[in-house]
């Protein structure tokens, strides 16, 4: 049998372990309608220092972070102004399938499924509000699969933007993953054979707006960690807006009426950038941070994972 390695174990064990202790916390207080609600740290996405530096609102070339640490890395909460952890706590109704498939997902975030802690918040929606062990949750990601968008766009670890003649790929911390953007004028794909992981995604400037239209998701991801659903018909806009040097909004728009009655618009997210990303011993650049799927881990969940969840084999 292949031996799990250090790394992996690291990885693994930060996964458990740090879903684990979302489903034991308190999540950040949720924001209400497009804005609002934050992380707890200190750090705004914009520094006033950089008022006057130049830049092209048509260049997204970087890395950027939603993340409240100096170095712009390292999972935990996002900056004061950046917006939650979560798509929206301004979720409209469900269809009958939606609810199905709500139902279904059991997310390890947020505060912790008929504990007191969630019955005090009755602000927040009931999808942040019933996170249990993650032995007994069915987070996809829990398995090593693809987090898809925007999920993987809200978590807050670093994104590097790659802007190509053709395309524009994030390149995501979080996973190691690529998605591509394509901006060579191609019509979207609105009805494909074959929904995948990242979907199908065009984009085009509107002034100075990047727009992106994206179809043709595969159902099994979810749309935030909290376990909101998405059919294969979800209609994903993202609308990346530079307004300072340091500084990149973006707002999305699910349209998907297989499970939602009205289009569901997020909070409002706010990145920054991130000059110098710096790893381990002073290496510039992303963190390989994969979740490696090797077979000690069906040993590791058996011994470590579940027993943590109440679950003994």
């Amino acid at each position: 049998m292949i031996r799990i390695t250090s790394v992996g174990i690291t990885m693994i064990g930060a996964l458990v372990l740090g879903a684990m202790a979302l489903a034991q916390a308190p999540a950040p207080a949720a924001g209400r309608g497009g804005g609002g609600g934050g992380g707890r740290g200190g750090i705004l996405a914009h520094n006033p220092a950089n008022d006057n530096k130049p830049f092209d609102k048509h260049d997204l070339n970087g890395v950027w972070s939603r993340n409240g640490s100096p170095a712009g890395y390292g999972g935990g909460g996002t900056c004061r102004d950046c917006g939650d952890r979560g798509y929206s706590n301004d979720v409209p109704p469900f269809t009958a399938l939606g609810q199905k498939m709500f139902d279904a997902n059991k997310p390890s975030y947020g505060r912790n499924l008929g504990s007191p802690e969630a019955a005090a918040h009755p602000e927040e929606h009931i999808g942040r509000r019933r996170a249990v062990p993650p032995a007994n949750g069915t987070d996809p990601y829990q398995s090593c699969n693809p987090e898809g968008i925007p999920r993987a766009l809200i978590y807050p670890d670093p994104i590097e933007f790659i802007q190509l003649k053709d395309r524009v790929q994030q390149h995501f911390e979080w996973g190691y993953q690529l998605r591509t953007i394509w901006t060579d004028g191609r019509a979207p794909l609105k009805d494909p054979d074959l929904p995948r992981w990242w979907g199908y995604s065009v984009g085009k400037w509107d002034g100075d707006t990047f727009v992106v239209d994206s179809y043709g998701f595969d159902e099994r991801t979810w749309v935030d960690h909290f376990g909101y659903p998405h059919s294969t018909d979800m209609h994903l806009q993202e609308r990346y807006k530079r307004t300072y040097y340091d500084t990149l909004e973006l707002s999305m728009t699910i349209d998907d009426p297989k499970v939602y009655t009205k289009p569901w618009v997020s909070q409002l997210k706010k990145f920054r950038l991130i000059d110098q990303p710096k790893t381990i011993e002073g290496w510039n650049g992303l963190i390989e941070d994969i979740c490696a799927p090797i077979e000690d881990v069906e040993e590791f969940n058996k011994r470590i994972r579940d027993p943590a969840g109440g679950v003994l084999h």
